[in-house]
């Protein structure tokens, strides 16, 4: 008797294309537990620059021209000519008094710059556009570590300890979230980050480390070199040692712009440390580099769109508070710095509100045009806060949704170079009384599969 034939009822689009998992991402990233931690992060690494900049010497921040001209806008006009930018200041300052801004300010408004134009640059479908955001804000650190070192360490040691806990908090809440489906309270998560902060200190700073530990071994080199007579000859000969350090850091460098941001979901799922992360992320970006890309260009599109759509909902919030609130609150006027000033509506001179459609306006408006004093002045202290707490949360959700995309990407790869069941995620609450017992025949220890077992921890997958 012939089979009756079986009818298809659905297709699992996530198990036929991998990178569907990757738009599960922003679902994620708006959870409040994990919005929680990136803004808390957001407020203090801004809060750290800040005061950065107010006790930092005015002569060594950057310069800026009459025309407002910028030294990171120089910088980058240049190609990251460092000699060029050194002889721009040299000029500026031969012509009399230079105006200076913040290196945290300037680094704050081209990240915004950045990833406007990252945006603006996917939903017109523009690869130029995309690569030239990506290389604008490599230059933009590149700018910050060349020409003002010190600054940048302080800040870089700064924001390592704010991240390696606040955002080593969000990776392990996400990585809970998308490997399990289970949500870990704030507790649990900041007590996984205080553990491991060292660890999530250093996995991002180990391949810069590892790289001018290599420079440092060429430079030794170089300088036996310029022994007379035979240190050309001695540098011929072991030239071959030279070149393997230069692909030392090639493979580093690659690595590291690669596979930066999966250094914190590494730590997060596995409980391991930083050199794990190195090794984990080399072996799975130089191993499926195809699958990395696509991986990444999807979280990128998908990441420019939702953020796109989160910021036209703050600006439509924003827009429909300032038109309705000023109906009525523009009836009166403001106390003005300038008494001679003509009267100004209340609410316009405190806060402008944002370009509902079109225009060149920020999502959330602007102030300052209008000098205002007295209680004015305290109103407009009092709405920038809520004004620029919302910029914060949207920031938070873009922040929110780069550990998420990562965290979903690595369990991706692991799964792939590893053979690893995404749910396969080490479990630090855990015991030998509630740990599945194995199964007859198995192996004395369990299997180990996946990072978990070498790193110490319980991982068990969920059945079903």
């Amino acid at each position: 008797m012939a089979e009756a034939p079986q009818e298809l009822r659905r297709i699992h689009w996530s198990e036929c294309f991998n990178f569907i998992h990757v738009f599960r991402s922003f679902r994620q990233a708006i959870h409040v537990n994990k919005l929680v931690f990136a803004f808390v992060g957001i407020l203090l690494t801004y809060l750290a620059g800040r005061l950065l900049d107010f006790f930092w010497v005015a002569s060594s921040q950057p310069a800026i021209d009459a025309h407002g001209m910028n030294e990171l806008a120089v910088f980058i006009a240049g190609g990251g000519d460092r000699a060029a930018t050194l002889q721009w200041l040299e000029n500026l300052s031969q012509g009399g008094e230079v105006s200076r801004i913040g290196c945290f300010s300037l680094v704050l408004h081209h990240a915004m710059a950045t990833v406007n134009q990252l945006i603006d640059a996917v939903l017109n479908v523009s690869p130029a556009g995309v690569l030239g955001g990506i290389r604008e804000g490599l230059l933009g650190a590149v700018w910050l570590v060349s020409m003002h070192w010190l600054y940048a360490l302080l800040f870089g040691v700064i924001s390592l300890l704010i991240w390696g806990f606040f955002g080593g908090a969000l990776c392990r809440t996400a990585a809970l979230h998308a490997a399990r489906d289970e949500r870990i309270t704030y507790g649990e998560a900041m007590s996984f980050a205080c553990r491991k902060m060292l660890a999530f200190a250093a996995a991002p700073v180990l391949p810069i480390v590892m790289v001018v530990l290599f420079g440092v071994l060429l430079l030794l080199g170089g300088l036996i070199g310029a022994i007379p007579a035979i240190g050309e000859v001695f540098v011929g000969l072991l030239f071959f040692l030279a070149l393997l350090l230069g692909l030392a850091i090639a493979f580093l460098l690659i690595g590291l712009a690669a596979g930066f941001g999966m250094s914190f979901p590494t730590i997060a799922v596995e409980n391991s440390d930083a050199f794990d992360a190195l090794s984990r992320i080399g072996a799975y970006v130089f191993g499926r580099p195809w699958r990395t890309a696509l991986y990444y260009l999807s979280a990128l599109v998908h990441g420019a769109i939702c953020l796109a759509f989160v910021k036209l909902l703050a600006r439509i919030m924003l827009w429909s508070v300032h038109f309705f609130l000023g109906l009525s609150m523009n009836l009166g006027g403001a106390f003005q710095a300038d008494s001679d000033a003509p009267r100004a509506a209340k609410l316009d001179a405190i806060w402008q509100a944002p370009a509902l459609i079109g225009g060149d306006t920020t999502f959330y408006g602007s102030f300052g045009e209008t000098k205002l004093a007295h209680f004015s002045a305290f109103g407009q202290f009092l709405i920038k806060g809520w004004v620029y707490g919302v910029w914060g949360l949207v920031a938070a959700v873009a922040v929110s949704y780069f550990f998420c995309a990562n965290t979903i990407i690595y369990l991706l790869l692991r799964r792939e170079v590893d053979a690893t069941d995404m749910e396969d995620v080490y479990l630090d609450d855990l015991t030998d009384e509630t740990a599945t017992p194995p199964s007859p025949g198995a192996p004395p220890g369990g299997s180990g599969s996946g990072g978990a077992g070498a790193s110490g921890g319980t991982s068990l997958p969920v059945i079903g």
